[in-house]
């Protein structure tokens, strides 16, 4: 007999306090032995338009549709009391529809994430004693798999530090040039992602720079000690305290810029050096 909490197989799926190939408390074995939409890429939706008396469509960009997780397997009860409660737990698995829970897939190479929701009845087929087969379907609306670990950096104002201080002195010392202002943001998985920065004051008007392509997010905000800008730019929305919507102080020509596959750089700016400022990234790792 498995001991509770032994890992069966790979990946192990978890959520909601359910966890699939593996040994329960009550020494239920939950096994996988089917799962339809977590490797597999989600669905592509592509709307092209026929070009009237002649070949071929009108091209039009494509995007993925929601990422739709199947699982099936068999549950192994020691004993028939076991198997009751196993298909009860199995039956809360979810229950709160509203709102969106995390499925982490620990698999051999990473551990990822999902936030999903149960979309399907979850099926029960009783076997012999002490064993059921099941099925259970869950949708992430969002259909990137993303790195379980929430990733951050943080980084200053630049400061610039050098020139000459008189009464002169030999020999001449002319400084270290700058520092801070500068962040490179690494994002190890195969698709963009789309961080969360949050800007701590005091600062005045900051500025957010793509140094790779130019593309900045610009504000024109005076933030006081104490107070955070939280910009999601994923949900496109500029938050002042993460509560009051701000908006409004996006200057126009800012752009929405993601963390692309790789390393991004990014320039930290404002219109008055404030040794107490901080840019603060917040980020995971995606992939399609």
């Amino acid at each position: 007999m498995r001991l509770p909490g032994s890992v069966l197989q790979q990946p192990v799926f978890t959520v909601d306090g359910w966890i699939g190939n593996s040994v329960d408390e009550d020494g239920v074995e939950w096994w996988i032995t089917k799962e339809e939409g977590w490797s597999s890429s989600p669905s592509v939706r592509l709307s092209l338009t026929d070009r009237p008396e002649r070949d071929g469509a009108f091209d039009a960009p494509s995007y993925r549709s929601a990422r739709v997780i199947t699982l099936e397997g068999t549950a192994l009860a020691p004993d028939r009391l076991r198997k009751e409660r196993a298909k009860d737990r199995l039956a809360a698995v979810l229950n709160d529809g509203s709102r969106l829970q995390p499925m982490v897939v620990t698999e051999p190479h990473v551990t990822r994430r999902s936030l999903v929701r149960l979309s399907a009845e979850s099926k029960v087929l009783d076997k012999k004693a002490g064993v059921f087969e099941f099925s259970l379907q869950v949708t992430a609306p969002d259909p990137l798999r993303y790195s379980a670990e929430l990733r951050t950096a943080t980084c200053p104002l630049a400061t610039s530090s050098g020139g000459l201080t008189f009464p002169l002195r030999f020999p001449l010392d002319f400084g270290a040039g700058s520092s801070g202002g500068r962040l490179t943001l690494e994002n190890a998985g195969s698709a963009a992602t789309w961080p969360t920065w949050k800007i701590s004051g005091p600062c005045a008007d900051p500025v957010i720079v793509n140094s790779q392509t130019g593309e900045e997010l610009a504000f024109a905000i005076r933030l006081a000690a104490g107070e955070v800008l939280v910009v999601d730019t994923d949900a496109r929305t500029v938050l002042l305290q993460g509560l009051a919507s701000r908006r409004s102080a996006l200057l126009p020509g800012s752009r929405w810029f993601p963390l692309v596959r790789g390393g991004t750089t990014v320039a930290f700016r404002s219109a008055s050096y404030e040794a107490a400022a901080r840019l603060t990234a917040e980020w995971r790792d995606a992939w399609s």
